[in-house]
């Protein structure tokens, strides 16, 4: 009697070629899902630092704005700055000074009217009048605020300091208002007119940028193809409050 092979022996598996093709195939597809996850990741982090980016630059730059079109007396690359009150005989030297501004590599100091007083709480408005044919604010007014910017480190930073106020209070701490920022620059110049001299200040400051390769203080400082320039953004005004 003739045995037949079962219908389980007649069954085959895959070669050892087969495996090979279909491991590489899946190897091939999964290198594929993970780039491009890795893609889609790598956007959304960039996409959220420009925007990120694009606020701080915007920020600094309407601090800029307000405090220029305010200031009475500007001091480039010092932290003091020499002012003259209305009615008094000689100017008066201001001084912004902590344990960290030693350190900074760049600052300028103004000085801007004390709108408001915050001795009292709630802060009350200083009530406006005219001295010597000039304009100012409370009782106080020798007495103006004192607003520094300086950059420590990676970290653009703004002081505003009421002399008002006890020198261990807290509204007088500085504080950061960008970080990743690379350096920033301060300019003035004159023009004068028929009846005035008009002086203008202008700032520059220029953030980090991303995703360089030697990453982006080394980018900053090589002429490299392979990194990238940081995004300067800046403003001019004109100091109307200085006569």
């Amino acid at each position: 009697m003739k045995m037949r092979p079962s219908s389980f022996l007649r069954q085959s598996g895959m070669t050892i070629v087969e495996m090979i093709v279909a491991t590489g195939v899946f190897s091939v597809a999964m290198a594929a899902l993970i780039s491009a996850s890795v893609s889609m990741q790598m956007s959304f982090s960039a996409t959220d630092d420009y925007f990120t980016g694009q606020g701080d630059q915007m920020r600094v730059m309407d601090y800029f704005n307000t405090d220029l079109r305010r200031a009475m007396a500007v001091s480039i690359s010092s932290n003091t700055v020499s002012y003259k009150p209305p009615g008094a005989a000689t100017a008066k030297t201001y001084t912004y000074t902590n344990t960290n501004i030693g350190q900074a590599t760049k600052y300028f100091t103004m000085v801007i009217p004390n709108y408001r007083d915050q001795t009292v709480s709630p802060s009350t408005i200083n009530v406006p009048k005219i001295v010597s044919g000039k304009v100012t604010y409370g009782a106080n007014y020798t007495n103006p605020l004192v607003v520094c910017y300086y950059l420590l480190g990676n970290s653009l930073y703004r002081a505003e300091v009421d002399p008002n106020l006890p020198a261990a209070d807290t509204r007088n701490n500085p504080r950061s208002i960008a970080d990743n920022v690379s350096d920033f620059n301060i300019t003035d110049s004159f023009v004068t007119n028929p009846l005035t001299t008009q002086t203008f200040v202008s700032v520059s400051a220029t953030f980090a940028p991303k995703y360089s390769r030697s990453g982006w203080a080394a980018a900053l400082k090589s002429a490299s193809a392979g990194n990238r320039t940081g995004t300067t953004v800046g403003t001019k005004i004109q100091l109307r409050n200085i006569f």
